[in-house]
């Protein structure tokens, strides 16, 4: 039957295929061999998302093969442990069980179960300032969902923030709510699968990967955070769970709902133009209120924490009240340098610096895994003048406890969430009342609920704003504004510091007044200029090889292909070859072409042929390709 594995002859090789349709007779004159065996007594891969996986062949230039196997992962085999300890139940604060709605919400369960109720389908953005009950409006729609016999699915960004997220969900609607995330056995991802397949499942909430659950009568699909960027696979086949999102929602006749503070502007600016439902919640409960944003001027000060928020901090300790402190870098410095003849230790495999972990006294590359023990001497001249420059969690952890003695300080970054229990550890500890201060990267800055959080600390604001992307303003914007939204959720209101050397950029014009609105304006009206998205999409090929001069000519010759394709298409432009952001990684160096104008699928599939065919085979260096690519680096 169409969606079962089966076991199939290819040369001297048993392989698995997907059956993805049945014929009657061979097409054309071929030579068919038998099949070995049938894997799948039931198909694992029903008939929608068959649907899906061909969508998505169309659209991102991927083969079927390729799409299904990122569908149906290799865990859904069965190996492993079938049963152990849940890593996703967590003790957090209580809240109120059905808190009475306002009439912003009112307005959106309204809106959203009108739809449901018809059967029809339908995509909005829940629009609302951190803490407003974005959160309670999924819970109430979901439950209409439930009532009326269909299914939810609820896509969230980080492993990060599955344990409160389940914990809410779990209070409300018991053990009938499944967690998929990567740290499941294969036993357990396939018993999970086939309980959903069989119906047993009506909620499954995970990361990027669960858009594909075989979710019988789908109701409703939550998006939460939709601006993140870990949406979005960047390995192949690249594909946004946004979009597979919307293509099931359509398909299946569901209700989409994407849910944000700070929604991608893309999403924005749809729902602006009327393309998808608009709902917004522009205040938080009686109970909490928008922090005040200080924005400090880093520029003449020495040191890594400004009196303001040394003070602030100080200040927490006394009233025992807790903070947050966002620094996005781990690490302990971002590079050691010689102070005579000014060499940065880099990673001989990406064209990066090393960072130098205090802790474990290494050298590490964040992108590839390559360590080594830092040099006692400077390897160019033999120098004994080496500094280490740069801030990262590490060092930061080091300051505070120094700085606040007593303070106890719980650090996050991925460094210490590697475990299985990782992240579930510290927000029990720190939602426990077990830490004063949770430093972290971006990982602390989404989603947490912590009604004792009245201060928020942001160190070096502008790291982000110094990439090479157009993307970078829109990105930090985000960021801050979901750090600073994790105080002021309780009575004692909150406070954000935040910490800049940039303090003119525009962005800070507006997140003191939490202004998403006027941010978002000024950002549109350069996108616009520049015809980037949301008023234009992108396609990026990236040419690589292990010779920098192979890589530059196979991108020259892609380019010319490129060029000669798309140039009965006015609205189409060709941008490079240029080097990328990170030109050597892992060990290949790589160059870039961006191609920007609206083209269909059969162009895409065109433009991706010419590529592919301008860097034969045989050929020393690759090309892929990454439609509507998110990172360009």
């Amino acid at each position: 039957m169409p969606g079962c594995r089966v076991l199939v002859p290819f040369g001297r090789r048993r392989m698995t295929g997907y059956v993805v349709s049945l014929r009657r007779s061979p097409p054309g004159k071929v030579r068919l061999k038998q099949i070995v065996s049938l894997i799948d007594d039931e198909p694992l891969i029903s008939g929608v998302l068959l649907d899906l996986a061909r969508w998505m062949s169309r659209y991102y230039v991927h083969s079927l093969g390729e799409v299904l196997r990122a569908i149906l992962p290799a865990g859904v085999k069965g190996a492993g442990r079938l049963s152990g300890e849940d890593e996703t139940a967590g003790i957090f604060p209580d809240e109120i069980e059905y808190p009475e709605l306002n009439a912003e919400q009112r307005t959106a369960c309204d809106a959203v179960g009108k739809v449901l109720s018809s059967g029809g389908t339908a995509s909005f953005l829940l629009h609302g300032v951190t803490g407003s009950g974005k959160t309670e409006v999924y819970l109430r729609c979901i439950d209409q969902a439930l009532k009326l016999g269909r299914s939810a699915l609820v896509l969230i960004p980080e492993i990060a923030l599955i344990p409160q997220t389940t914990s809410r969900f779990r209070r409300r609607f018991g053990d009938g709510v499944a967690v998929i995330h990567s740290r499941l056995t294969g036993a357990q991802r396939s018993s999970i699968w086939k309980g959903v397949s069989r119906g047993d499942i009506r909620v499954v909430i995970g990361a990027r990967s669960s858009v594909f659950v075989p979710l019988r009568d789908l109701g409703i699909i939550v998006i939460d955070e939709e601006q993140d960027g870990s949406f979005k696979q960047e390995e192949k086949p690249h594909y946004n769970a946004k979009a597979v999102a919307e293509f099931r929602a359509r398909n299946e006749g569901a209700v989409l709902l994407f849910g944000s503070a700070t929604p991608s502007l893309e999403t924005y600016v749809a729902a602006q133009k009327g393309e998808r439902g608009y709902l917004r919640l522009s205040s938080r409960p009686v109970i909490g209120t928008m922090p005040g944003v200080d924005i400090i001027d880093m520029r003449e000060r020495r040191g890594t924490f400004s009196v303001e928020l040394l003070d602030a901090l100080e200040s927490c300790l006394e009233n025992r009240e807790q903070a947050i402190v966002l620094l996005n870098r781990r690490g302990h410095a971002s590079f050691i340098q010689c102070r005579k003849c000014g060499l940065i230790e880099r990673c001989p495999n990406c064209a990066i610096s090393l960072t130098y972990h205090s802790r474990e006294n290494r050298l590490l590359c964040h992108y590839c895994g390559f360590e080594e023990e830092p040099p006692g001497a400077c390897p160019s001249c033999g120098s004994y003048g080496l500094v280490r420059k740069g801030l990262g969690t590490q060092r930061v952890e080091m300051e505070l406890r120094n700085l606040l003695p007593g303070a106890r300080v719980l650090r996050m970054d991925l460094d210490t969430t590697a475990g299985k229990r990782g992240h579930l550890d510290i927000l029990e500890r720190f939602s426990g009342g077990e830490a004063d201060i949770l430093l972290g990267t971006q990982m602390v800055a989404k989603g947490h609920h912590y009604p004792l959080v009245t201060l928020v600390g942001v160190i070096s604001a502008d790291t982000g704003l110094n990439f090479p992307d157009f993307r970078a303003a829109e990105r930090s914007f985000q960021l801050l504004s979901q750090a600073a939204g994790r105080t002021g959720r309780g009575e004692r209101g909150g406070r954000v510091i935040v910490q800049t050397y940039i303090p003119g950029h525009y962005l800070f014009d507006h997140l003191p007044k939490h202004d998403y609105d006027g941010f978002a304006a000024a950002e549109l009206k350069l996108r616009k200029e520049l015809g980037y998205p949301p008023f234009g999409r992108l396609v990026l090929l990236t040419v690589s090889s292990t010779s920098s001069g192979d890589a530059c000519t196979g991108a020259e010759q892609v380019a010319a292909a490129v060029v000669k394709t798309c140039r009965s298409k006015r609205d189409c432009r060709v941008l490079g070859p240029a080097p990328a952001m990170i030109e050597k990684l892992r060990g290949r160096y790589r160059m870039q072409i961006l191609i920007r104008g609206d083209l269909d699928d059969a162009e895409r599939k065109k433009l991706v042929s010419a590529a592919r065919a301008a860097v034969p085979g045989r050929s020393r260096a690759e090309v892929r390709w990454d439609v509507d690519p998110l990172n360009i680096s």
